[in-house]
C-alpha cells in the first residue's frame, strides 16, 4: 500500500486503531467512493471492531492517483454532532507543546494540541478533521489544503508561551 509521508507521520501516530488493512480493503471495494474538488478521493467502507456488535464507518482519503493513502478516519457522516469538551474552557497544562507540523507534498497542516495517541476522529468542516482522546480533549487538528491559508505569519494572542521554537 501505498502511503504519504503525512500519513505515515502523523495520521498513524495520532490514529493508532486504523488498520492498514482496512485502508486497503476500503480502497479496493468501498461502499461509497466520491471525488473532492481538489481530486483527492474518498472511500467508505464498515468495519467492525473486536467486542463491537455495530459496524463503524471507515473513511479512507487518497490523493488523485486513487491508490496513495493521505488519511483515514472513522466517520460519523454528520458535522458539529455531539462534540465533547463542551462547557468552560479549560486552563493551558503546564509543560503541553502545541506543535504545528506542515507537509508541503501534500499541503496537509496538523496543529497537535497535546502528546499521545487519538481514540476517536471527527469531520468538523469539508478537510479538517478534529482527534479526541479517550477522556474527550482535543489531540489536534488535521487540516487538507492548508496552503489555502495565510500561513506566513503565526500570531499568538494571549497564549501563556513560555517557549517558542521555529524549525
Amino acid at each position: 500500500m501505498k502511503t504519504t509521508r503525512y500519513f505515515e507521520e502523523q495520521v498513524l501516530r495520532k490514529r493508532p486503531y486504523i488498520e492498514r488493512g482496512w485502508c486497503e480493503a476500503a480502497i479496493a471495494d468501498p461502499i461509497r467512493r466520491k471525488t473532492q474538488p481538489d481530486g483527492r478521493i474518498r472511500f467508505w467502507r464498515e468495519v467492525t471492531l473486536a467486542g463491537e456488535s455495530a459496524p463503524r464507518v471507515l473513511r479512507v482519503v487518497t490523493l488523485e492517483d486513487g491508490e496513495t493513502v493521505h488519511n483515514a478516519f472513522f466517520d460519523r457522516w454528520s458535522l458539529f454532532q455531539d462534540l465533547p469538551g463542551e462547557g468552560p474552557a479549560r486552563p493551558f497544562p503546564q509543560g503541553a507543546v502545541m506543535k504545528l507540523h506542515y507537509y508541503p507534498e501534500t499541503d496537509s497542516l496538523y496543529i497537535e494540541l497535546k502528546a499521545g495517541p487519538g481514540a476517536e476522529t471527527r469531520e468538523v468542516a469539508p478537510g479538517v478533521n478534529a482527534d479526541f482522546a479517550a477522556d474527550g480533549t482535543i489531540v489536534g487538528f488535521d487540516i487538507d489544503g492548508a496552503s489555502k491559508l495565510d500561513l506566513s505569519t503565526l500570531e499568538a494572542i494571549g497564549v501563556p508561551l513560555m517557549a517558542l521554537k521555529a524549525a
